[in-house]
């Protein structure tokens, strides 16, 4: 019976609002906005100060910088909340997901790419802060840490796409037999090093209640091997007989799936002891 995984990537849960407004677009360009009880960084710019992760995010430490210097993530987004941030939203998900996809020139989960919502607290809210932020990152594993960098994302995945997620470092668990035991995480790495993991494509679910990890995990492997079969320039049957490589998957985070965020991440993996030095892709 073919080898199948899924990883359940730890995804954002957030803390949303009823209703949200644009206050500024993807491009950083300036609008009016209400006083804050906080000073956070606007479009545009850059922060140090607190790592990221696509978890519930409230700002505690964000020190504005220029994009040119060190930084953990670049607001590309700010926007105002028209209720209290009470109830899980799509709303300013939604936002976020516009504006990140305009502002790399393409779907941003084809990128070492995470985004995390900023919105302010009960607290925050009733002392005036009423803004969410778009925050976006490059990330350092699939698990969706953020990854200290120097340059603006901007056109990240437009032109030679220099921030397309392409070859990955596999970190886990040998089981003894040629294979994994456990995969704790997914490394980006550029295929010229050694490397045992490629990504291959995107599924992206339908807009459907989450219709549990199970059968989305049977479905999104059996999508995940036909595209781990083009990918390599052969036939879905000739791919399930191979030994030597195996399709993996991370996401479905039934809390990711509720904001409007159906995918999941295919790749095509090599035994823990084959590690490549160029990329999988047959060239033309």
């Amino acid at each position: 019976m073919r080898w199948r995984m899924i990883a359940a990537v730890v995804l954002l849960s957030l803390a949303g609002c009823d209703g949200a407004e644009p206050v500024t677009g993807a491009t950083g360009s300036a609008a009016a906005a209400s006083p804050s009880a906080r000073s956070l960084p606007g479009a545009g710019m850059c922060h140090t100060g607190q790592s990221l992760g696509m978890f519930d995010y409230r700002a505690v430490t964000l020190n504005a910088v220029d994009c040119s210097a060190e930084h953990q993530a670049e607001i590309i987004r700010v926007g105002r909340l028209t209720t209290p941030p009470e109830n899980k939203t799509r709303e300013v998900f939604t936002d976020c997901d516009t504006a990140a996809r305009e502002y790399v020139g393409a779907d941003w989960h084809d990128g070492r790419l995470g985004l995390a919502v900023i919105v302010p607290s009960t607290e925050e809210w009733i002392a005036g802060d009423h803004e969410y932020r778009c925050a976006l990152f490059e990330f350092s594993a699939d698990d969706f840490t953020s990854r200290m960098r120097t340059g603006s994302l901007k056109d990240g995945l437009r032109g030679t796409r220099p921030l397309a997620l392409t070859c990955v470092d596999v970190l886990g668990t040998p089981d003894g037999q040629g294979w994994y035991k456990t995969i704790d995480r997914l490394a980006p790495i550029d295929c010229a090093q050694p490397h045992n993991g490629e990504y291959t494509g995107l599924y992206v679910g339908a807009d459907v209640p989450h219709p549990g990890m199970t059968k989305l995990a049977r479905e999104v492997a059996q999508f995940c091997n036909t595209k781990a079969a083009t990918f390599l320039g052969e036939s879905p049957s000739k791919f399930e007989k191979r030994t030597d490589l195996r399709a993996f998957l991370t996401g479905g985070s039934p809390d990711r799936w509720a904001l409007g965020d159906r995918t999941s991440h295919c790749y095509v993996l090599t035994r823990p002891d084959n590690r490549l030095t160029k990329s999988l892709k047959p060239t033309p």
